[in-house]
């Protein structure tokens, strides 16, 4: 009684072309390069229902969607000798989305209490929002461009639009480099992405006046507008603060992912123990690096909104490795 059944409810189905090249060269150098294209038909949704029908939303096959793109992997021996090694990975994918049909022969199906709009032609992750144009210096009052690119002080569903802004990463990769002398190797592991935007729902609550003294706030809020002629992009109190494109921020990072250093203690100093065949020290770091203008607690989660979201941790390990 909880759901309303759907007779014609089917799985998604997903048809994939992949054409790969590979190649090594001068026996240092290897290349990989795929290029795939994804046709996903019967994308299952949860869609909204009329009030009158007693239920919220139920679940339906709404749309078909393209995805196309390549991946691009490198590996290199710099230096290859007996005692020395040096080598550097990197890999590199883009991938570009976009919807083809949509359920009941419709051109668009919007969402605007996720910021969420598919449009036929259109990225399926492209947010769908109003967007700020910064506060009426002369009363601190917020104000948004409408559709025609207009100012407007009225905010409403009416002016939502697309903001040019991607939850997904079109770019994302990663590289390494692995060194290693005689008993000492070091190993560093880097991922990155580009072009990804996140919601920072922390700002909604540390970048709002109406939150009064009881509550922390963010320094920027020293800028918060009081008087005419102030020019800040903090709106006056009594304000309610909107989801509109200024908590939006530019999640792209560099993180180093991990960094490994072990030394192999000498076999000579092994034997003269007279028990102990192997015995290795080594260090490992994990997040130690990220280079990121996202301002909130970590810019890698995989979602269009964060909010006071635990990040991932920086960890440091040390150890013996002993063999008998």
């Amino acid at each position: 009684l909880a759901q309303v059944p759907n007779a014609d409810l089917t799985w998604e189905t997903v048809a994939t072309l992949n054409v790969r090249l590979h190649t090594r060269l001068w026996d240092r150098l290897s290349m990989g390069l795929e290029f795939y294209d994804r046709q996903s038909s019967d994308l299952l949704m949860e869609l909204p229902f009329s009030g009158t029908t007693g239920h919220s939303s139920g679940m339906g096959n709404i749309a078909e969607m393209k995805n196309t793109g390549f991946d691009l992997e490198v590996e290199l021996d710099l230096v290859h000798t007996r005692n020395v090694y040096w080598g550097v990975r990197a890999n590199v994918n883009y991938n570009k989305n976009k919807i083809t049909k949509l359920y009941q022969g419709l051109d668009e199906l919007a969402f605007p209490d996720y910021s969420l709009k598919y449009q036929v032609g259109m990225p399926s992750s492209l947010v769908y929002t109003q967007v700020r144009a910064g506060v009426d210096p002369q009363d601190g009052s917020p104000m948004w461009y409408d559709l025609n690119g207009n100012l407007t002080k009225t905010y409403s569903d009416d002016i939502m639009q697309f903001c040019g802004m991607d939850t997904n990463a079109p770019w994302s990769g990663g590289f390494s480099t692995n060194f290693s002398w005689k008993g000492l190797s070091v190993t560093a592991d880097f991922a990155w992405q580009m072009g990804k935007y996140m919601t920072n729902n922390d700002n909604y609550f540390l970048m709002n006046a109406n939150q009064g003294t009881s509550n922390n706030q963010a320094v920027d809020m020293l800028n918060v507008w009081t008087k005419p002629g102030d020019i800040t992009d903090i709106p006056k109190l009594g304000e309610q603060v909107q989801f509109d494109t200024h908590l939006l921020e530019d999640a792209s990072f560099l993180r180093m992912k991990n960094l490994i250093v072990q030394y192999s203690l000498p076999a000579k100093w092994m034997k003269a123990t007279k028990g102990i065949q192997n015995a290795k020290v080594y260090f490992v770091g994990r997040n130690l690096f990220t280079a990121t203008k996202f301002t909130g607690y970590d810019p890698e989660p995989d979602t269009n909104l964060v909010k006071f979201n635990y990040p991932n941790t920086r960890q440091f390990v040390f150890g013996m490795e002993l063999t008998f």
